[in-house]
């Protein structure tokens, strides 16, 4: 068998939304396994039917009187069942344990795992603002083992349960045709509990899965965000969120497992009748000298051992319902339809001078509340542009428009004339260096945080990013659990382990390394102190010469350098100039400036301070 390309590219094809597509798309590739599965499971039925007629057969010979003759009549027989008995099934069973624990169980399960994260990591932005982190990684961690599961119980137990009983209705058929009417009229009872119990199992198992999913989304969310439940005191009012979805989980659970206890118990009397059946009708035959006492002891084992199969059976097929839910859940998030991709033509976006256009773009989250409608804004190759406004003016989400986080739903906007639409997402994202409010990072050194911007860099220019961002004063002192030091000590769970300011600066150091043609600063500096901010606006002096930069920042004096700023209000641009420029028009920005400097003024003027309606004296 050959060996499993684990990390191999799925290809662009997202896995379909139907169950059985959906379950063709994941097994396909590995179609080589489950065939021999399919037969080392048809070889081992065959095999534990015969151990029956072994039994008959060496019940029969041990009954004659004369030994060595039916020794020598019996042998080729005999030893015929023990090769089959004795050698090939074992040969089965190693062959089929070593396909399921060499290739199956590992390897095709991490094959599936790695396509699932492939095409869930690839959807759009407002996918993951919609779901849980934690039940979004238990879905792709889940679904390729619910999914291996469902096709080896299959194979395992309904295939297995098919080809013994036939065996055994064909076996005892050829004794006496009456023999077989008890196993006959079990395959019949069996049926009908399975349809009886499958819909109903399903759609419990369903239920079950459902909650589960939301208890491990809301356990995981509490998790995320510890502190706020700390500092807050959530934990005493925390439990009633999780202690809810617990009590709905338990209560589901409980249902489906009733109906197991159900399934179990009814499938227990149709097996007893079973054995009670063919012991009654194979003694009835016997003493009217029908059959002889080597069919009865073929008879009751073989029915024997069909009815803990089918036990067994009962289990697989209870199991694979609930993994059939668990699939179902699964493809809700993992054959999600991605509202953001590539245009099957996109080239890469090739930067030569680094303009921006925003021409009369649209845009909102929602259909009846528009945030842009015809905006337009041009930015020049190597301007830096300041962005203000209040919250809610539009200011990070035209950033998020410029990095395709969404698409803009009227308009375009065009990097060097090339529409960003037209181009991969990964070639745009690449020639866009971002620092952002949001400072968290992932859990990994800080080595591994830093060289995300640049994975190919050298020792040398690592070390030039951190000296620019001003990381090499706290970077030695740095710990971690397993003994990492310095660069390679773990930042901890989004950065946890570090404090606002460190983080920042490791952010910083990141986009430094990564040296993109254009810049976008969001709340840059804003973790720093007065002292760091300084320093690093420097370096950021050094970092933004000859690229275009659009910045953020409610700390307004960090835009006084700006060639322009841009003042936004309810997604529309009320004001554009230089600082002074600003100033002096006394408008908006005039005024966010008074609010923040204490009146503060060039020159002096006091006089047209006013408070915002939002404000009051202290």
């Amino acid at each position: 068998m050959d060996p499993i390309d684990i990390t191999a590219s799925p290809g662009p094809a997202l896995p379909p939304a139907t169950l059985w597509r959906f379950y063709r798309y994941f097994l396909a590739e590995h179609r080589r396994i489950f065939a021999w599965l399919f037969l080392c499971g048809f070889g081992v039925a065959c095999a534990d039917a015969l151990v029956s007629v072994f039994v008959g057969k060496v019940v029969a010979f041990v009954g004659q009187s004369d030994r060595w003759a039916a020794w020598q009549d019996q042998r080729p027989t005999l030893l015929a069942l023990l090769v089959a008995i004795g050698v090939v099934r074992p040969v089965l069973i190693y062959t089929d344990l070593h396909l399921r624990n060499r290739f199956l169980v590992p390897d095709v399960t991490s094959r599936m795992r790695w396509i699932s994260h492939w095409h869930v990591v690839r959807q759009s932005w407002s996918f993951f603002q919609n779901d849980f982190p934690g039940r979004l990684a238990h879905r792709v961690m889940h679904t390729p083992g619910a999914l291996r599961e469902t096709a080896e119980a299959a194979i395992r137990a309904v295939w297995y349960l098919a080809m013994y009983g036939g065996a055994s209705i064909f076996l005892l058929a050829q004794a006496d045709w009456r023999l077989a009417l008890p196993i006959v009229g079990w395959f019949g009872g069996y049926v009908l509990l399975l349809r009886y119990y499958v819909t109903r199992l399903r759609s419990r198992a369903d239920a079950s899965s459902l909650a589960y999913s939301e208890l491990m989304g809301r356990i995981v969310d509490c998790y995320s965000n510890i502190l706020t439940v700390k500092l807050f005191s959530y934990a005493a009012t925390d439990k009633d969120h999780v202690r809810n979805a617990l009590l709905t989980h338990n209560d589901a659970q409980a249902r489906h497992m009733r109906m197991i206890t159900g399934f179990m118990t009814s499938l227990t009397l149709l097996n007893t009748a079973l054995l009670i059946g063919t012991g009654g009708i194979g003694v009835g035959l016997w003493l009217h000298g029908h059959i002889g006492p080597e069919a009865v002891a073929m008879a009751l084992p073989l029915v024997w051992q069909a009815a803990s199969t089918a036990g067994w059976v009962a289990w697989e097929v209870s199991g694979i319902f609930q993994n059939l839910a668990d699939v179902r859940q699964g493809m809700d998030s993992i054959a999600a339809p991605n509202v953001m991709v590539d245009a099957p033509d996109a080239g890469t976006l090739e930067v030569r001078a680094g303009a921006i256009t925003f021409d009369k773009i649209g845009f909102g989250y929602s259909p009846d509340a528009k945030l842009f409608d015809g905006f337009s804004l041009s930015v020049a190759p190597g301007e830096r542009v300041g962005l203000v406004g209040r919250s809610g003016a539009g200011k990070s989400t035209l950033v998020s428009l410029l990095l395709r986080l969404y698409d803009v739903q009227a308009g375009s906007i065009r990097i060097d004339g090339q529409d960003i639409r037209d181009v991969t997402m990964d070639s745009l994202r690449s020639r866009i260096g971002v620092v952002t409010q949001d400072t968290a990072l992932l859990h990994r050194s800080v080595r591994d945080n830093v060289l995300c911007g640049k994975p190919d860099a050298t020792d040398g220019e690592l070390h030039a990013a951190l000296e620019q961002a001003r990381v090499l004063p706290f970077i030695d002192a740095l710990r971690d659990d397993d003994g990492g030091t310095g660069l390679d000590a773990s930042a901890g769970e989004r950065g946890a382990k570090l404090s606002g300011g460190q983080r920042q600066r490791i952010v910083l150091a990141r986009t430094l390394l990564k040296n993109a043609p254009i810049l976008i600063l969001d709340e840059a500096t804003a973790a720093l102190d007065s002292e760091a901010e300084a320093a690093i606006q420097e370096q950021l002096e050094i970092l933004i010469a000859g690229k275009t930069v659009i910045t953020i920042a409610h700390r307004l004096s960090t835009l006084a350098r700006m060639d322009r700023i841009v003042v936004l209000d309810h997604g529309c641009i009320v004001e554009q100039g230089s600082h002074a420029a600003l100033l002096a028009a006394a408008g908006l920005y005039a005024s966010l400036w008074r609010h923040q400097t204490g009146n503060r003024l060039p020159g002096g003027d006091h006089s047209s301070f006013t408070l915002p309606a939002d404000s009051s004296p202290a």
